[in-house]
């Protein structure tokens, strides 16, 4: 058996919601830096030609991480510190203001906005609806994908794994807006610090291991049989 691997999550971000619980799901999202350390993310937000990341534990200092580029691929990144401001929550949306230093923002501010509805606190939802950033390179409305098990997204691709009924779907789309690879009929096996989901197709074998919050990160893993 030989094979290749891909850091899927590498300088990038990930959410997943690994189990259901009698009060909905467990989410946790998670941010790569360079090939360092893990670290949990509040909000992120994947878009075509760009990726943001804000990381911190609530109010008070924060620090937004942004993937940026074109052609297909992000290439730039950057961190700037910003202060987060306590939540205003009101008519099933949540606001989340940012403070930058050194500049003022443009009514309305400065914020992310998330659903105070989609949310892991309703048992109907696996993972919080983020639906914007706004920060000074622009206002990104976020991808969304109700009922994903796994949302992720690194340089090249943007990545989602369906679970219902048995039955595991994965998904990938290039940056550049055309279909990746869809595989069907794969298995999801739990145990120990990571979950892996497990795919075959045309003499290949597509793995991809997920993390927990004591082990975050995540990659996948493609093999085949024979070769040299």
């Amino acid at each position: 058996m030989i094979g290749s691997r891909a850091v899927l999550m590498a300088c990038a971000v990930l959410a997943l919601a690994p189990a259901a619980l009698a009060a909905g799901f467990r989410e946790k999202s998670f941010v790569q830096v360079n090939g360092g350390a893990w670290q949990p993310a509040r909000f992120w937000c994947d878009t075509p030609e760009r990726v943001l990341a804000l990381s911190g534990g609530g109010a008070g200092s924060g620090m937004l991480t942004q993937w940026a580029g074109g052609a297909g691929r992000l290439t730039a990144r950057s961190r700037t510190p910003v202060t987060v401001g306590a939540d205003d929550a009101g008519a099933g949306q949540l606001y989340t203001p940012l403070t930058f230093v050194g500049g003022a923002a443009p009514p309305p501010g400065f914020f992310v906005h998330s659903s105070n509805v989609e949310n892991v606190q309703d048992p109907a939802y696996r993972m919080t609806h983020v639906n914007e950033f706004r920060v000074p390179a622009g206002s990104f409305n976020c991808r969304y994908v109700p009922q994903a098990a796994v949302v992720a997204a690194t340089a090249r691709h943007s990545v989602t794994v369906w679970e219902s009924g048995g039955r595991v779907t994965y998904a990938s789309r290039n940056r550049d807006g055309t279909p990746g690879v869809q595989l069907t009929g794969g298995t999801h096996v739990t145990g120990g610090e990571r979950d892996e989901y497990r795919w075959n197709r045309g003499g290949y074998r597509y793995m991809l291991v997920v993390g927990t919050a004591r082990a975050p990160g995540g990659e996948l893993r493609v093999e085949r049989a024979g070769g040299s």
